[in-house]
């Protein structure tokens, strides 16, 4: 019972940092600079995607990468290579039906998916032998790992803006890091000032 209480306490930090990052300080905001002429950017997407998906662009042709002696496939190869060095490249990220600015039910699930990330670090987090002071540093280093292996390695790869990339890994550090905070003290409560109990 006290790791789903651990749990539950750790989604609702995550959950209330995350509203005061991105909706009540729009700490992030740089992240996301206005386009301009949006209007007809949007009408351009809707013209020419008419599925949801992430769409690469300039997208890359089939094949690219292996040898071919068809002229008109190595033709297809250098227009592609040619277009990614002069850009722009972007990847569009696109939801042809439109969403509704704060969906309850999107709300919902993301409270589900951080309690799923809470109770699993609260199962980590009550493997650690020590005080608050470890546990908490344990739970920072698994957030500093997630962080940099998800949005680091993606964002390289994937071309992300460098401000994009930098407003989600420092959210994941900052809002993880509280979460294990938040963890350890229900965890540790109980236990003494020695703590050397290893709760699994």
């Amino acid at each position: 019972m006290r790791h789903i209480v651990a749990a539950l306490v750790g989604a609702i930090v995550v959950f209330m940092w995350g509203f005061t990052a991105w909706a009540a300080l729009d700490l992030y905001k740089f992240a996301f600079p206005p386009a301009g002429n949006e209007v007809a950017i949007t009408e351009a997407l809707k013209e020419h995607l008419t599925m949801d998906g992430a769409y690469m662009l300039p997208a890359t042709p089939a094949g690219y990468g292996s040898a071919t002696t068809d002229p008109a496939t190595q033709a297809a190869f250098n227009s592609f290579e040619m277009r990614m060095k002069s850009g722009p490249v972007a990847l569009v990220f696109y939801n042809k039906t439109g969403m509704s600015p704060m969906e309850p039910m999107a709300l919902a699930r993301g409270f589900g998916i951080e309690f799923a990330c809470s109770l699993l670090l609260t199962c980590l987090l009550s493997t650690v032998v020590g005080g608050i002071g470890k546990k908490v540093f344990f739970g920072f280093t698994v957030a500093l790992f997630g962080a940099t292996a998800c949005y680091g390695v993606t964002g390289n790869f994937m071309h992300f803006p460098l401000g994009f990339t930098f407003a989600c890994w420092i959210d994941a550090l900052i809002s993880w890091t509280l979460c294990s905070y938040a963890i350890s003290v229900v965890l540790t409560r109980g236990y003494g000032k020695s703590d050397a109990v290893v709760v699994g």
